[in-house]
């Protein structure tokens, strides 16, 4: 299984784990942001709280609650002066969406295991300075507000490997609270976006590997949710889809 893996990553051409190193199209850039911003004012009630965690320079990660399709629209309401990279999943990547998420700085991750072409890049975007987006639920979840699923370490495994190679970089982790006021969003949906204190992971840089990821991925869960929980995506959407007529959660 392995070699057949690693062969078609080294001789197919269009395997998503053979990526260019991200970047946002000024052209594209330019036409939607002016867009973006007017949309999104007049389409959602949209209100951001703590948005002076984000510096006007330096690197920094970006580790939201996943909670809808607009999750990363909603993150450039509250980042205004900084370009944004994502990491996604490979399904994101693929045809005309994916087409337009490599053009806005979009490059693909596997959910279980880091690929080293995707640990690469994630290093080049925050050694040169840039916000990186990652969602460290890996899965879209609708939740009630306050909850959050169990995260992956991976967030903080990543962090954590860049502070300790570079130990003079400051890498904060900034978590942030995406709340709906209906689990499924229309028109007119209140939103609140809240930008948490960072958590430096130079803080836990210092402590045994296993044990520095373990305690700096429980800081950001406990930074992102009071209540753990543990329904699967499928079956949060179903109970999103029976509970919609309950009306507002905020």
């Amino acid at each position: 299984m392995g070699p057949q893996i690693f062969g078609k990553v080294r001789h197919h051409d269009r395997d998503p784990l053979r990526m260019e190193p991200p970047r946002v199209s000024r052209w594209l850039a330019a036409i939607l942001f002016p867009l973006h911003a007017v949309f999104m004012k007049r389409f959602f009630r949209i209100e951001v709280t703590g948005g002076h965690a984000i510096l006007s320079s330096g690197p920094f990660i970006l580790a939201p609650t996943h909670r809808s399709r607009w999750d990363a629209f909603f993150l450039y309401t509250a980042v205004t002066n900084r370009l944004l990279y994502f990491m996604v999943s490979h399904d994101e990547v693929v045809g005309l969406q994916g087409w337009l998420m490599r053009r806005l700085g979009g490059f693909p991750i596997t959910v279980h295991r880091p690929n080293p072409s995707a640990i690469r890049t994630f290093r080049e975007v925050i050694a040169r300075g840039d916000g990186l987006v990652i969602f460290p639920e890996g899965n879209l979840f609708y939740y009630d507000p306050g909850e959050v699923h169990p995260l992956r370490p991976g967030a903080a495994w990543l962090a954590l490997q860049f502070q300790k190679s570079c130990p003079d970089v400051d890498l904060p982790i900034i978590p942030v609270r995406l709340v709906y006021g209906d689990r499924l969003l229309r028109a007119k949906s209140r939103v609140k976006v809240q930008l948490g204190e960072p958590i430096s992971a130079r803080d836990y840089a210092g402590l045994p590997a296993r044990e520095a990821t373990s305690a700096l991925t429980s800081a950001l869960q406990e930074a992102l949710g009071e209540t753990v929980k543990e329904t699967s995506s499928a079956d949060s959407l179903r109970q999103a889809i029976a509970d919609r007529s309950l009306g507002s959660k905020i």
